[in-house]
């Protein structure tokens, strides 16, 4: 599953926008003589435009703080110079962007070369910053860490132990900055607990078989049993049996029948996504779900009374109605 590695160039999501006035009918004004309509502007709103294509974003109050994608990024790659003890921005990389065509959210993805770790021999991971910011609403303002594979690059974000620092798009920001150096200073600490799950997981025997289950569970994947599927969600089940399966046969066949392969298969295909609309909108989400996953899996794995069948549940049953599509 080997990539040859490509550095993105994060100024695509560097586009201009602004906040511009917004506008209403005026109930005051009528008709002049070219049968024109008054209007006027709306107070303490603004819309968020951008000011290439003129398109609106969303409509904002005055208490609204503007941040662009540049500004989160230079925001970002100032303090992890502290963060991985290096000096100059050049020494980041641009490991990924994430955009849909309308612009109206990114995922800024920069990694550290020189912070790079190897749980085992010949298998490097490095560190990456995810940089969230919308202009829509949809999305918080957000940087959070996590863990790549240099091999095939494929991301994952810790769920509820990753360190993340989240702003509203208010005046505040500024101040909840102060405490980023602060808040980043775990980097250590969950790179050894990181280090110590991959142990564990390469140490568990998973089967072939319980791998498309696996991947329903992680990605909450259902359909209604007896009861008819319409023909698209169907096409999109296929899609979605036929990535996890050619991921198993590559991963298992060569890393093995264990769940550190598990993992590789649950990344890749969150990085990836196939049988999903919008798949630039499904990544973040379903790289948190494999991140999520990690520890959850790590915990459940230490009981003695674990049974893969047990945990599964019933996603065994829809794993098998899709095997059947």
């Amino acid at each position: 599953m080997e990539r040859h590695w490509k550095e993105y160039d994060p100024t695509e999501a560097f586009f201009p926008v602004e906040l511009k006035p917004v506008f209403i009918q005026s109930a005051k004004l009528s008709k002049d003589l070219f049968g024109e309509i008054g209007y006027q502007a709306l107070p303490r709103h603004f819309a968020v435009v951008d000011s290439e294509s003129e398109y609106a974003f969303a409509v904002v109050t005055e208490d609204y703080h503007l941040v662009t994608n540049r500004q989160a990024y230079d925001l970002a790659a100032e303090a992890l110079k502290s963060v991985f003890n290096f000096t100059a921005l050049e020494d980041m990389a641009c490991l990924n962007v994430i955009m849909p065509k309308s612009r109206s959210f990114c995922h800024i993805d920069l990694i550290h070369k020189g912070s790079d770790f190897e749980p085992w021999n010949n298998d490097r991971w490095v560190p990456f910053v995810r940089i969230t910011n919308s202009y829509n609403r949809t999305r918080r303002l957000r940087f959070e860490i996590g863990f790549c594979r240099w091999i095939c690059l494929n991301e994952v974000i810790f769920g509820g132990k990753s360190v993340e620092i989240s702003f509203a798009h208010t005046k505040q920001l500024h101040e909840e900055m102060r405490r980023w150096h602060e808040n980043l200073s775990e980097i250590k600490a969950l790179e050894l607990l990181f280090v110590g799950q991959l142990h564990n997981l390469q140490r568990f025997h998973v089967l072939t078989r319980w791998m498309l289950p696996l991947a329903c569970k992680v990605f909450d994947v259902k359909i209604p049993i007896g009861t008819p599927i319409k023909p698209r969600r169907i096409d999109e089940l296929i899609q979605f049996r036929n990535s996890i399966t050619d991921l198993t046969s590559d991963y298992f066949f060569a890393l093995g029948e264990q769940g550190y392969a598990a993992l590789n298969v649950l990344t890749d295909y969150a990085s990836r996504p196939t049988g999903v609309i919008a798949s630039e909108n499904m990544i973040d989400g379903f790289q948190h779900k494999a991140g999520d996953w990690i520890n959850d899996f790590s915990e459940q794995i230490e009981s003695r009374d674990f049974s893969f069948e047990d945990y599964l549940g019933h996603y065994r049953t829809t794993a098998e109605a899709i095997a059947r599509l």
